[in-house]
């Protein structure tokens, strides 16, 4: 009974192309599922109506606008193409990265000239930045001409650059009612390392244990401490008040500091 069953239903599911016409009790494939006749969603193509539902709704989704500040036609290409050349007007207009990491070498040179030449005019307009760039790598550049001299002294340099820093900073802002800001001051003391920096070039040839390195290393202190109270004067105006000379001691001891790792 259930092969009769089995090749009678094979005999009515046929291909429809096959399908000879008026028959009317053959079971086509692709015959539209009853049901479905009055879905919206199901036009009575070939596809079943889960695949039809599933086409119309990703249309519909397509055709949501999920950024309503946006025209629909954005991807137009004139509207592409004015947005393009928004962002190329914002990337030509930029600056420059070195300029946006504040390092600007016209400033470090300026600062470099009105420490090499004491007797240069200058304003105050000198300390408008912090520039650190130049002052790190005078720190760098004195503690690898001391390793080349056979003396390894970058944690000296360092810590008496942090803690230098950090005292003149206190005494300026409690000796002068306008004060200074902690990286105008690692700037100025950075800078007129210049000198002491000679003075270590010098001791990879010479040895600055006797008079010769005496005499220099007194110039050195002094050109460094000269160097830094003429910044901090364009900024402060110390000459003018009676804490001019408050300053410039500590600086001066500061600098020997750097001239004894050097010499020794």
């Amino acid at each position: 009974l259930i092969n009769s069953v089995n090749n009678r239903m094979r005999n009515h599911i046929i291909d429809p192309e096959s399908s000879p016409s008026g028959s009317s009790d053959t079971f086509y494939l692709n015959q539209p599922t009853p049901g479905y006749d009055n879905d919206p969603w199901f036009d009575g193509s070939d596809s079943s109506p889960i695949q039809t539902k599933q086409a119309k709704t990703n249309s519909n989704i397509s055709n949501i606008n999920l950024f309503p500040n946006i025209p629909n036609n954005y991807t137009s290409n004139n509207q592409t193409s004015s947005y393009l050349s928004y962002d190329n007007d914002d990337y030509d207009n930029e600056p420059p990265l070195l300029e946006e990491l504040g390092i600007r070498f016209d400033h470090i040179l300026s600062k470099t000239l009105a420490v090499m030449l004491p007797t240069k005019q200058i304003t105050e307009h000198i300390l408008d930045d912090a520039d650190l760039a130049g002052p790190l790598v005078f720190c760098l550049l004195l503690g690898s001409l001391l390793l080349l001299s056979g003396k390894i002294h970058f944690g000296y340099i360092y810590g008496f650059s942090m803690f230098g820093c950090l005292g003149m900073y206190s005494l300026l802002n409690l000796l002068h009612h306008e004060g200074i800001d902690v990286w105008r001051t690692c700037s100025v003391l950075g800078y007129c390392l210049l000198p002491v920096i000679y003075l270590a070039t010098i001791s990879i040839f010479i040895s600055l244990r006797g008079l010769i390195g005496l005499s220099l290393s007194i110039i050195a202190i002094s050109w460094s401490t000269y160097s830094s109270i003429r910044l901090f004067d364009a900024k402060l105006n110390l000459q003018i008040t009676e804490q001019y000379w408050l300053v410039v001691y500590p600086i001066m001891l500061l600098y020997s500091c750097f001239v004894l790792i050097t010499v020794f």
